[in-house]
């Protein structure tokens, strides 16, 4: 099989990735914080972008890994 007919399933993994990355951040940051009040509300934010932030370079660094191979 020819690599560049991999391309359609390839993006198709990097959607369920970066779709992986946002949800898993989120209840990562949700469980550490438990916000109980509006303060808490906001620390949460943060914490989910901070982590979703991380996720998506890693999430990067794979895709570049896997994506420069043939």
């Amino acid at each position: 099989m020819n690599a560049s007919n991999n391309g359609g399933s390839f993006g198709f993994v990097v959607l369920l990735g970066t779709i992986a990355v946002s949800i898993l951040s989120g209840i990562l940051a949700w469980n550490w914080i438990e916000p109980e009040s509006f303060f808490g509300a906001i620390i949460f934010l943060i914490a989910w972008s901070l982590f979703s932030y991380i996720g998506y370079l890693v999430l990067g660094g794979i895709v570049a890994l896997f994506g420069g191979l043939k």
